[in-house]
């Protein structure tokens, strides 16, 4: 290529790497003092009424309805009025196992397995089992002659219980490595961010949508209805129960915490730290009950994270008198569900 301008000033790019650096530098040290006030933004922010429960419900419908904007829920072009789908798999010494399918959105199904438990005396309370990172409905119920890797047994421990157990699938490879064509979920999550919705949003519609289905079944009592999960199926447990008043009783296994620490894009929305995190979120099952289990030596969520969001989240109980609707447990042990006194609390506040 000639040389057009030969006078004109030159020097090397990398002379400039400084400026660069401070360019960044600059909006970073910006957000982070964005970030240490944004305690005081969300506190103005998310006033409820705790002069009653009936007042604490009334004044939480707007704080619902912000959740819902945010994460863009509903996802568009819904799916109504089909009939799910079951398809008989095996009936073992506890349940009788179907894998089930139903149309929620344009060409979108929920995917889930459903366990009856043997000798049903009519109908029985519900528990959604929702895996994590990784996992699927296979995996948290045991399919694998080796168990269910961290899900203490969490599917086999609900029939054990006496409750018809629904286990909804999240779209993770296997392992987090398994090979899927196509986009990878954060490729999902961005392209539905261009379109108003989603991944979250998406999983929660496909969750909520097949448990009107499930809540159909003569072998559910659609008045007692629980949601437990472990990592993102904590994330969801605490989500769809805050979307939904018919989840009487969730419990959320290693994922509370404080969200400033892990700005994951798939859990995360516009003005998350200003207005509605993790204590938020979980006021919103207020005054219903939650319990939040986390494992001290959790290799993925520090425990210190999840003590300094404790208060923040057990204050509305504790104001509106119902302090024991509100557990807090932690336990010797890493990123896996426990479970310890989850039964025993779910058992105690279902309806019923």
């Amino acid at each position: 290529m000639p040389e057009d301008f030969p006078d004109r000033y030159c020097e090397e790019i990398e002379a400039s790497h400084g400026i660069r650096q401070r360019q960044f530098d600059q909006i970073g040290s910006y957000l982070k003092v964005l970030q240490s006030s944004s305690a005081r933004r969300r506190k103005a922010f998310f006033a409820p009424d705790h002069s009653s429960k009936k007042a604490y419900e009334r004044s939480t419908r707007k704080y619902r309805r912000a959740l819902s904007s945010r994460i863009g829920y509903p996802p568009p072009e819904p799916r109504l009025g089909s009939k799910a789908q079951y398809d008989l798999v095996a009936s073992d010494a506890y349940s009788t196992i179907y894998r089930m399918w139903h149309e929620v959105l344009e060409g979108v199904e929920v995917y889930a397995l459903l366990f009856i438990p043997r000798r049903v005396d009519g109908p029985r309370p519900l528990m959604i089992c929702q895996h994590g990172g990784g996992g699927n409905p296979e995996l948290i119920s045991a399919f694998r002659r080796d168990g269910p890797g961290n899900y203490g047994w969490m599917v086999q421990r609900s029939v054990q219980e006496g409750f018809v157990a629904w286990v909804p699938a999240l779209i993770f490879p296997y392992g987090g490595s398994e090979k899927i064509s196509g986009p990878t979920r954060a490729d999902l999550d961005a392209s539905a961010k261009y379109l108003g919705t989603s991944i979250l949003a998406i999983e929660l519609w496909k969750i909520l949508r097949g448990l009107d289905q499930v809540l159909k079944r003569k072998e559910v009592d659609p008045s007692r209805v629980a949601m437990m999960g472990l990592s993102y199926g904590g994330l969801y447990a605490q989500y769809a129960a805050a979307l939904d008043e018919r989840i009487e009783v969730a419990v959320s296994s290693c994922f509370f915490n404080d969200r400033a620490l892990y700005p994951h894009a798939d859990w995360c929305f516009f003005n998350h730290l200003n207005e509605l995190t993790d204590p938020e979120i979980c006021a919103l099952i207020c005054p219903r009950a939650l319990m939040i289990e986390v494992g001290r030596q959790d290799e993925h969520f520090r425990v210190e994270g999840a003590r300094s969001q404790v208060k923040d989240a057990s204050i509305h109980w504790r104001k509106l008198g119902i302090p024991e609707k509100f557990v807090y447990a932690e336990f010797q042990g890493g990123h896996e569900f426990r479970g310890d006194g989850a039964f025993r609390f779910v058992k105690r506040h279902v309806a019923g």
